[in-house]
């Protein structure tokens, strides 16, 4: 059905309030005028009437759509001032991982160089380019979520080893830094240990909220860890960084949205990881926030519903 237009609507209120003020009006002053007299005077004010009546009509019926304008503008507007300060954070993201490709690789070309520099130049360049290739994937992961290619996959899934194995991948990280890296894995009653769920998309959540944590953490630790919630099963990445402000705990998942862009000068990234991942959670069925921590820095939430594998029962052999 197509959309009842803004024009059409207020045509139709006009020739409807009009249509029945001439078949009614005279209707109602022979009703309320008890003599001739009194009757005169209601047909001269019958115009203003009607006037009033419209007036007031079209005021409230155009006040509501330009409300909606109006918000519809301040979204326009606010989605533009994100998707300039997006692009900016984007072209500096491609700008300096491409500089160290290219500076590094002039630098190779140097005969004199020993073995040790030049091993240091090619492990800074394969790192522009690690920086550069996970900036392209989180483009078109959006804009795969976007365009309704994104998929789920699900199979059974160890979600012990799952955990085990994302924390040794961020290890080396962690160390490097200086940050312990704990790992808390389900309480004994509330171990399962196989889930259905989609192995791809949890890893990739994970994955970006623990490099957030180590990204914005400096001292202290990083602790990720799941736990039986209801009908869900909720992960929870924890750390001692520099947190979020209690204004910014809903919006951090918008995108084009940071906490503070001028973290962009310090902190690498393009700030989509929150938003993948979101879009990820959603999908599945569970839900994703954050939250301040009470020691300092945050702590970042996410369900997916509990589906445990079906093993089948074994029957008791007779010998």
């Amino acid at each position: 059905m197509a959309k009842f237009r803004f024009e059409s609507g207020i045509t139709l209120v006009y020739l409807l309030v009009g249509s029945g003020w001439i078949l009614f009006s005279d209707e109602l002053t022979d009703l309320l005028a008890p003599n001739p007299e009194i009757a005169s005077h209601l047909q001269t004010y019958k115009g203003l009437f009607y006037v009033i009546i419209t007036a007031l009509l079209f005021y409230f019926f155009i006040r509501k759509h330009l409300q909606k304008l109006r918000k519809a503008e301040e979204r326009a507007l606010e989605s533009d001032k994100l998707k300039s300060g997006f692009l900016a954070n984007v072209s500096h993201e491609i700008r300096t991982p491409m500089n160290g490709v290219m500076g590094f690789a002039e630098l190779l070309k140097d005969e004199s160089l020993s073995h040790q520099e030049r091993l240091q130049f090619i492990s800074i360049i394969e790192k522009s380019g690690e920086r550069m290739l996970e900036l392209i994937n989180d483009i078109l992961n959006i804009s795969m979520v976007d365009s309704g290619q994104v998929r789920l996959k699900y199979t059974s899934v160890n979600i012990f080893e799952l955990m085990n194995s994302i924390a040794q991948l961020f290890l080396p990280s962690a160390t490097d830094k200086g940050i312990n890296l704990i790992l808390e894995a389900c309480r004994e009653s509330e171990r399962v240990e196989s889930l259905m769920m989609d192995r791809d998309k949890i890893v990739c959540v994970l994955s970006n909220l623990i490099k957030n944590a180590l990204k914005y953490t400096n001292t202290g630790y990083v602790k990720i860890s799941c736990a039986r919630d209801g009908d869900f099963v909720r992960f929870m990445v924890a750390d001692s960084g520099v947190g979020i402000p209690e204004g910014q705990l809903e919006r951090i998942f918008n995108r084009f949205v940071q906490v503070n862009m001028s973290y962009t000068k310090t902190y690498d990234g393009a700030g989509l990881g929150l938003a993948i991942a979101k879009s990820y959670v959603e999908m599945m069925g569970g839900k994703i926030w954050a939250q301040p921590n009470e020691n300092g820095g945050s702590i970042f939430n996410f369900t997916i519903p509990f589906k445990p594998v079906n093993r089948p029962k074994k029957n008791d052999s007779k010998s």
